[in-house]
């Protein structure tokens, strides 16, 4: 089974990667805006995903991101990963 990471955390992003954020936040904005009544939805992880979160779980691989509807324009990510 997978399992996300249980506690929150705020990770710093290198600031040469600030336009990959930009296309995942352009993504997530756009598919809660097609799907208006969803709270949340698992999707592949951005390649710049993979770097942010790999400090989290070394050793272990992304699966998944589960990205959550926290209010109007408002949303948090939690990472998923395999298990060892």
């Amino acid at each position: 089974m997978n399992e996300p990471i249980n506690s929150p955390r705020v990770l710093n992003m290198h600031p040469e990667i600030g336009y990959l954020a930009d296309e995942q936040m352009d993504a997530d904005r756009e598919w809660f805006a097609n799907h208006p009544f969803a709270t949340k939805y698992y999707r592949k992880p951005f390649s710049s995903e993979v770097i942010e979160f790999c400090e989290l779980e070394p050793g272990r691989k992304l699966k998944k991101i589960l990205v959550t509807k926290v209010s109007e324009g408002a949303r948090a990510r939690t990472p998923i990963f395999e298990n060892a």
